[in-house]
């Protein structure tokens, strides 16, 4: 095809495509500059950025924190898994970095809690706070229900450990970042690697477990459609108990 048989196959599609759009008022920024170029003009959705401040907070004395995360590049994809086990004064007991070949995102976050007890078990740790930042682990967990057959195997391992967990709690990615740099290690490196102290961890992650251990908080910044009228935008904006920085 010559090129003005393509471009007019393609301002015939975008026309096409641009009738539609039901709701011409909420469409992302870079969606509204692609329809401009073309004469066909859609009101970006108004957002606001709001952020927050996210640190990573030791145990309480006598009790063990346990950060674990997941990484896919692909998803699936590459996969591997890290975690760190901490007291209540930040001091390591051990991290690891795995490799899990090609997994999901879940899947391998499931199987570094799996494989972050299985240490924990061998060095007869309990009381143990388990901490990840996959919110849909963590409520099964907290439900102590599995619906993905796919981790069938995987959660049998995790329950036989269950009683070893005192507390499940969520965290960000911002503030688990030292597992998520373990995590990448792993499949990076792409082998199984126990550290028994942090000089001994990746570069990414002695820097990150340096700044959670001094409590030094990172900026969680997430922007949402701005809702559709002031009143509701002011009982959002109270409810989140975060700063706003602009639309």
């Amino acid at each position: 095809m010559r090129a003005t048989e393509i471009m007019r196959h393609v301002t015939q599609w975008l026309r096409s495509t641009h009738s539609l759009v039901p709701n011409k008022t909420k469409c992302s920024r870079s969606v509204c500059e692609a329809f401009g170029l073309w004469g066909l003009h859609i009101i970006p959705t108004q957002t606001w950025t709001t952020v927050r401040s996210v640190r990573w907070t030791p145990p309480r004395a006598g009790q063990w924190k346990l950060n674990v995360d997941g990484a896919s590049q692909g998803n699936p994809g590459s996969s591997g898994g890290g975690g760190i086990l901490r007291d209540s004064t930040g001091c390591i007991l051990f991290a690891f970095s795995n490799f899990y070949n090609i997994k999901t995102n879940t899947v391998a976050e499931a199987m570094a809690i799996r494989d972050g007890l299985f240490l924990c078990e061998e060095q007869n740790i309990t009381n143990i706070v388990l901490e990840s930042d996959s919110k849909v682990l963590v409520d099964m967990l907290r439900a102590d229900s599995c619906p993905h057959w796919r981790l069938k195997n995987i959660w049998a391992d995790i329950m036989r450990c269950r009683g070893r967990i005192t507390t499940i709690t969520h965290q960000f990615r911002e503030g688990n970042q030292t597992a998520d740099a373990l995590a990448t290690h792993g499949v990076r490196s792409r082998q199984r690697t126990v550290f028994s102290f942090w000089q001994d961890m990746p570069l990414e992650a002695r820097g990150a477990h340096r700044l959670e251990r001094l409590g030094i908080p990172s900026l969680r910044i997430h922007r949402t459609p701005l809702p559709a009228s002031p009143r509701q935008w002011r009982i959002a904006w109270r409810r989140s108990g975060v700063v706003t920085i602009g639309r």
